[in-house]
């Protein structure tokens, strides 16, 4: 490993409330136009047996990256649930790498929108992912029927 990378200028330490996700955490964000880049830097608490990113973490980087930007995209905070997420490694990231997510959204409108994203440490792809997710409902309305 080279010289450990800072976070990248323009990233704040995010203020997720989820407990899972402050576990995990600290994850970065920046506003990039309509869309919000992630990042986290791999400390010890990220490695797997092998040294290297484990794939949970990087899994939810995904998840993290392609939920926040659907919210986002509806003005709803974090209101939407995974239903389905798929990941494909690419390659690892390795103690002290900046990860960085970028999403691209299929489908925001509704109540089931697609996403995917790509996670990134500087120019070499780690990670593909597609998601769908649930927008959460007011429990208090009652639903029609499907």
């Amino acid at each position: 490993m080279s010289e450990r990378p800072v976070v990248p200028e323009g990233f704040t330490t995010l203020n997720i409330t989820e407990p899972f996700s402050t576990r995990v955490g600290p994850i970065y964000g920046r506003r990039d136009g309509d869309m919000l880049r992630l990042g986290f830097v791999v400390d010890a608490s990220h490695l797997n047996i092998e040294g290297v990113a484990h794939g949970g973490m990087l899994s939810t980087m995904a998840d993290q990256v392609i939920g926040m930007n659907i919210a986002l995209a509806n003005n709803q905070g974090n209101d939407v649930l995974t239903l389905h997420l798929s990941v494909d490694f690419i390659g690892p990231a390795y103690l002290g790498d900046w990860v960085e997510g970028i999403a691209t959204l299929s489908k925001v409108s509704g109540r089931v929108r697609f996403g995917s994203c790509e996670l990134w440490v500087q120019d070499r792809l780690v990670l593909k992912a597609s998601a769908i997710f649930a927008a959460r409902v007011n429990r208090n309305k009652v639903l029609p029927k499907d």
